[in-house]
């Protein structure tokens, strides 16, 4: 079986850090969500909701949603918003923005994506698992390999919205193995957590989910794990990497925070510590080890650089895909 090297969309840089300042940081926060109330970004902006007003790291925290127009149109009015109210990114907010939906924006042009807003850091993100319906037939990933190889067209793989991280994981799964990525058969649910439920009520045979969507249905036994996105082997599942099984891919489904351009430089520093006081906390540790989460700090320039890195390899991604 052909295998190929994938330059790896999202191999993130784990950083943890220790005597982080106190935040400084006492207004309001207004957390907008460029999606539906069940997607990612909405359950991480609910726990940073919590643990920030538990705390009093500020006044109050407020969550809104824009779901209208897509990722890219609400981060178009976002830009020049202002500095108290930041934007939770996700990688479907890098592919909504690549297809060039944002005012202004022409298509392809995600250079300028990290220019038009102040990245502020990088926060968690989830591993993803592929997992089978015990009645499906596929027993191991080289299974499922080698049907993408010779029938992708059958190969349904399910997962969250289009263009999210499991459309785009599935993406670089079949280039990975060498199959044509648009011949791959994507089933896109509101959120992965439901496409993993129709996995376990056996209606479709595959599915891309997050570590905390599946564990659960895994030890229950409705679910067959066949691989994992990370590194190295997930604790409490029983399935290979897929750099294990012959896809040299690591991907995670990240989140983070952005800050208008309007933020000066005295409140995007107050800002960035309140991230850096949440994400050293024991509370968030908790919220990470209960959700699946993995923590994954990354600031100021070096999250702005690898935000740029990871929109232009989304583009690509897409293109391969067929969508763009």
């Amino acid at each position: 079986m052909r295998r190929r090297t994938v330059l790896a969309l999202g191999v993130l840089a784990l950083a943890g850090g220790c005597g982080a300042p106190a935040p400084s940081y006492r207004g309001e926060i207004s957390l907008l969500v460029p999606g539906p109330p069940e997607c990612w970004g909405d359950g991480v902006a609910r726990s940073l909701k919590s643990l920030i007003e538990a705390r009093r790291w500020a006044r109050r925290v407020l969550i809104t949603r824009d779901a209208q127009g897509g990722g890219a149109s609400a981060l178009g009015r976002f830009a020049a918003g202002r500095a108290d109210r930041l934007m939770v990114a996700d990688p479907l907010l890098l592919a909504d923005c690549a297809l060039g939906d944002a005012p202004g924006d022409a298509p392809g042009d995600v250079g300028s994506f990290a220019a038009r807003t102040v990245p502020l850091a990088r926060l968690a993100g989830e591993w993803q698992v592929l997992v089978a319906s015990p009645g499906s037939g596929y027993r191991t990933f080289e299974q499922v390999a080698a049907a993408l190889l010779h029938t992708p067209e059958r190969v349904k793989v399910a997962g969250g919205p289009d263009r999210g991280p499991g459309h785009l994981l599935l993406g670089l799964t079949a280039r990975g193995l060498g199959a044509d990525p648009r011949l791959a058969a994507y089933e896109a649910f509101d959120s992965s957590a439901r496409a993993v439920a129709a996995v376990a009520e056996g209606t479709t045979a595959l599915a891309f989910g997050g570590r905390g969507d599946v564990a659960a249905q895994v030890r229950a036994g409705r679910l067959r794990p066949l691989a994992v996105s990370s590194p190295e082997r997930l604790p409490g599942l029983d399935a290979p990497t897929l750099a294990e099984s012959g896809v040299r891919v690591a991907y995670a489904n990240w989140t983070g925070l952005l800050a208008p351009l309007g933020v000066t430089a005295r409140e995007r520093d107050a800002l960035t510590d309140l991230c850096r006081a949440v994400v050293d906390s024991p509370a968030w540790l908790r919220l990470c080890e209960r959700n699946g989460w993995t923590p994954m700090w990354l600031a100021g320039a070096e999250f702005r650089q690898w935000l740029t890195g990871e929109a232009r390899r989304t583009a690509l991604l897409l293109d391969d895909l067929g969508i763009r």
